[in-house]
């Protein structure tokens, strides 16, 4: 006779193969294998039924919720939620439950209601405080664009096998071929559609058949970002520029945690929504490590405006922190896949830099705008 804990070893069996079989572009079977997951996990909920213990009871509901979303069925989710709710679990438990909940009802403003996305085509939607209906702070909307459409531009120089990109102009192949285009926003939890330019037979890439499999990485990057899967990430892109410049992009694309909550975007896919929601915030998002070359000596944060960026170096750029009120520069070093996308926009302003003293240099690992 099986326990509920083997039932649910199982189900999470299953839902790893759910994702493989999604980074396969097989999405048939990863929905047969995540409704299979849901299946079993529903299993070990019966299982457990006539002596509901906690927090175990649940966290499997929570656990099933979540399958429900993989499978696009918001309904059952809330349904599982809500009977996890009306029984006295950990608070914490319970909070996690209440921000499932949230995904639940972003789910409704994700799906696709009057809308026919083609292959090549993301449905981006926005919500929070800062979100009204049809109505978003400029600022937190244009910057997600950009962000997105230079992790598009990125996603095809990688496809082509290129070096990293540090310095020059997009090719111009790239954009014009590959152009992404923008619908007139919509209501509800603000979304708009952002849509790839599709290249004649003779302009397209190599490494690039379709501008499907674009928008298919894009998501499958995506989903694992918010999983904060890193050993993916590093197998996915094993390249570390084009590592540390997605992640670092990503991060930009994710939720403040006040104005907006949650970044999500929908593709359509043989006739099926495939969604993925960004909710962690930016600044619990991980970020690859860089290792020195020489002994650390402690981590630091400082402050100033951006003076100098020099990516005159092979391997890294170089930077000038100018602390103003106490009369400090500070020399920072910038690892490649940072200084075009991440570093150079923040010329001039206020920033705030995060990483490890080596010698007479920081090496970045973050940085932002005070």
């Amino acid at each position: 006779m099986t326990s509920p804990g083997d039932t649910h070893n199982k189900s999470m069996d299953c839902a790893e193969l759910a994702l493989l079989a999604r980074l396969r572009h097989d999405h048939a079977e990863a929905d047969r294998l995540f409704r299979e997951s849901l299946e079993l996990e529903r299993a070990a909920i019966t299982e457990m039924e006539a002596d509901p213990v906690e927090p175990t009871f649940s966290v499997l509901h929570r656990s099933a919720a979540t399958l429900a979303l993989d499978c696009n069925d918001p309904q059952l989710a809330e349904r599982l939620i809500a009977t996890a709710l009306s029984h006295e679990s950990p608070a914490e438990i319970r909070e996690e439950l209440r921000d499932l909940l949230e995904h639940v009802y972003f789910r409704r403003h994700l799906q696709l209601r009057g809308i026919n996305l083609e292959e090549d085509e993301i449905q981006m939607s926005l919500a929070g405080e800062g979100v009204g209906f049809g109505v978003v702070h400029s600022h937190e909307f244009l910057e997600r664009v950009e962000k997105a459409s230079k992790l598009i531009y990125r996603i095809v120089d990688r496809r082509q096998g290129r070096p990293f990109r540090t310095k020059g102009r997009l090719k111009k192949a790239i954009k014009n071929d590959y152009e992404v285009f923008l619908s007139v926003p919509r209501a509800a939890s603000f979304a708009v559609t952002l849509k790839l330019g599709r290249p004649t037979a003779q302009a397209k890439l190599p490494g690039i058949s379709d501008t499907a499999e674009v928008v298919d990485e894009f998501m499958n990057l995506m989903g694992l970002l918010t999983a904060g899967d890193c050993s993916a990430l590093a197998t996915a892109i094993p390249e570390t520029p084009y590592r540390t410049n997605f992640v670092q992009l990503g991060k930009r694309l994710a939720p403040d945690g006040e104005d907006v909550k949650i970044v999500g975007f929908t593709t359509m896919r043989g006739g099926h929504e495939r969604f993925v929601e960004l909710s962690r915030p930016r600044r619990d998002i991980v970020l690859p490590e860089v290792t020195p070359s020489e002994p650390a000596t402690e981590r630091v944060s400082v402050s100033g405006t951006l003076r100098f960026a020099d990516a005159t170096h092979t391997d890294r750029g170089q930077i000038k922190i100018v602390d103003e009120q106490n009369n400090v520069t500070h020399n920072v070093k910038v690892p490649e896949g940072m200084m075009g996308d991440i570093v150079k926009p923040l010329w001039d302003c206020r920033v705030v830099v995060t990483g490890t003293r080596v010698g007479t240099f920081i090496i970045l690992d973050d940085i932002d705008e005070e």
